[in-house]
């Protein structure tokens, strides 16, 4: 898989090829930067070559099995992989910005009660060229013009449970030959394992943090959240390290449940936890999934008096506007629906 490869890699597979070394920094040009998702378009690159690259197969190994656009022009694309399976990725254009939220396992292991991207497990990590591509395709849909702002590793899976293949595709964004896409434009999201916190901590490169946190008591998040068996200290302590480590202020990600953890004690208990911390809560109103019937999407009003109380008790806090809410809007649905067997 080119994708996969370092350029260290790559050059020694185009020596084997035939080609000369230098080839493979002008074959990773038509890749990251002229967005190039087969070999015939790579024009200064000998045909010879390129025959014998392609012995090895194909210059992109996932490709765009179907798109949906909402009416606010948010589009969630689902991508298939060599080995058939899918994952999802979601454009989000907003003014001048356009924001891409990525996938980093087929499924997901940590069962969040309101995510349908856990639905069926997990089935495998993905690979570091197959995190790369979701970019690559994404960049396809951006009109000429503009060009892809930020992106946000929040898709389908736990990002920092797949760190050995998740940072070398990180390298390959951040890198000025390849992608370039400076790493305070790049976030990173976990459930919360503070390893794996500390081992992002450490990467030379300071990525955004998000923490879906969802609620800082510990046995309604044990609820909420029920794979993970870190407490919510060690979470928030490992969270203080990052912040330390790399100066990023962390966002905690909370996905509002209607009568679940909307309530005023919920929110006091979040000001308790976090007044000493600098960092965001980014309040998410649930969208809702239609295999999870049990579970509502709260009224505005509880969002409201959610959010004042945080605000009263001196946090810093965004809400999230609902995208997509007309084309299967939740992280996960696309591809719960593609598996359906009406789907077949």
């Amino acid at each position: 898989m080119i994708t996969n490869l370092s350029e260290q890699e790559l050059a020694d597979l185009i020596r084997e090829a035939g080609g000369k070394p230098f080839q493979a920094r002008q074959l990773e040009h038509w890749i990251y930067k002229q967005g190039a998702s087969d070999y015939a378009a790579c024009e200064n690159l000998p045909n010879r070559l390129l025959e014998a690259l392609a012995a090895h197969g194909p210059l992109l190994q996932s490709s765009v099995e179907d798109t949906v656009t909402a009416s606010d022009g948010t589009q969630k694309s689902l991508i298939r992989l060599a080995d058939q399976e899918t994952i999802e990725t979601v454009l989000i254009p907003r003014g001048e910005h356009n924001t891409l939220c990525i996938s980093t396992q087929v499924g997901c292991p940590v069962g969040c009660i309101f995510c349908a991207s856990g639905l069926n497990g997990v089935r495998r990590n993905l690979q570091s060229g197959e995190i790369v591509e979701q970019v690559l395709h994404a960049r396809r849909h951006i009109p000429a013009g503009r060009q892809l702002t930020n992106l946000v590793v929040m898709g389908i899976g736990e990002p920092l449970l797949n760190l050995a293949n998740l940072l070398p595709a990180l390298d390959r964004i951040h890198d000025p030959d390849g992608i370039n896409m400076g790493a305070r434009r790049i976030t990173v999201s976990t459930s919360g394992f503070p390893a794996q916190m500390d081992q992002l901590a450490s990467t030379p490169h300071s990525f955004n943090l998000a923490v879906s946190l969802h609620s800082a008591d510990e046995e309604l998040r044990k609820r909420l959240v029920p794979a993970t068996t870190a407490t919510v200290g060690e979470i928030l302590d490992a969270a203080h390290r990052y912040f330390s480590a790399t100066g990023r202020q962390i966002t905690f990600e909370v996905v509002l449940l209607s009568e679940v953890n909307d309530r005023a004690r919920d929110a006091e208990l979040l000001v308790r936890r976090l007044r000493t911390m600098p960092c965001t809560v980014n309040v998410l109103p649930w969208n809702p999934v239609e295999q999870i019937p049990d579970l509502d999407r709260p009224p505005p009003f509880r969002v409201d008096k959610f959010v004042t109380k945080l605000r009263e008790g001196g946090l810093n806090v965004t809400v999230r506007k609902q995208r997509g809410a007309d084309r299967s809007a939740a992280c996960g649905q696309l591809r719960i629906l593609s598996e359906a067997p009406s789907a077949s």
